[in-house]
């Protein structure tokens, strides 16, 4: 009796002081968090209007009759974002020129990250942003590269705008986010952002090239999928401020 009572007191006492038994359950358990993060997921998507057409929408749909839009940027925004942005090596995104076109256009990224431009065109290109905030002037022949820092958050509603001084038909947008809760469509139209502190915040979308935006008000649970959809239309139209 003596002998079984002195090993179910050491199994008890494993965990020391707490007290709890020192299976991998429950010391999963106890040792895990007491916030749980929340996720947000969905479809964008784009309605036209016959009587007010967008020309370049064919550029964007997958399909017409569907609209899942292409290279919509999807972001959070409210007040308490920033302090979730951990610290992590800046990362680099390529950005080319092919066939005329900076590929992608729209492109997402972190405070402190990098863009490499490369040329896969047989044509000289130049990638110019005249913005307050950073400018640069890239002669690139075909081959070469450039790579450019973006040390300062341009948020969803103006990001930094790209041009190629030779070739004005040329058009590409950069949003710089000073948190992790942001993402850019492909060809679906679908987002998911992850890893959600609960909370109510604004949830924004943004296509530069169709200037369009728009916002709702978004409250998350921790535990729990949020599911928005976002049928943008010509109504949304925003032009760059």
């Amino acid at each position: 009796m003596i002998l079984r009572a002195l090993v179910v007191a050491s199994i008890f006492f494993v965990g020391g002081e707490h007290g709890y038994l020192a299976d991998e359950t429950t010391r999963s358990r106890l040792a895990a968090p007491t916030t749980r993060f929340g996720a947000i997921e969905g479809v964008i998507s784009y309605r036209n209007d016959p009587q007010h057409k967008w020309r370049l929408a064919r550029y964007y749909l997958k399909s017409p009759k569907t609209g899942e839009l292409d290279e919509a940027v999807v972001a959070l925004n409210g007040q308490t974002l920033k302090r979730f942005a951990s610290p992590r090596k800046p990362t680099v995104t390529s950005i080319d020129q092919k066939q005329m076109r900076f590929v992608p256009e729209t492109v997402a990224i972190g405070v402190g990250d990098r863009v490499r431009f490369t040329n896969s065109d047989p044509q000289t290109h130049n990638i110019s942003l005249g913005d307050p905030r950073l400018r640069f002037s890239d002669t690139i022949a075909p081959g070469q590269e450039a790579v450019e820092t973006f040390a300062k958050a341009s948020g969803i509603r103006h990001p930094f705008a790209l041009s190629c001084t030779f070739h004005s038909q040329m058009q590409g947008w950069i949003y710089v986010f000073d948190h992790p809760f942001f993402q850019v469509t492909r060809s679906d139209g679908r987002y998911r952002l992850e890893h959600v502190p609960p909370g109510d915040y604004r949830l924004e979308v943004a296509h530069s090239a169709g200037e369009l935006h728009m916002s709702r008000p978004i409250h998350v649970e921790p535990n729990a999928t949020v599911k928005i959809d976002f049928v943008l239309t010509p109504a949304d139209r925003s032009p760059a401020e």
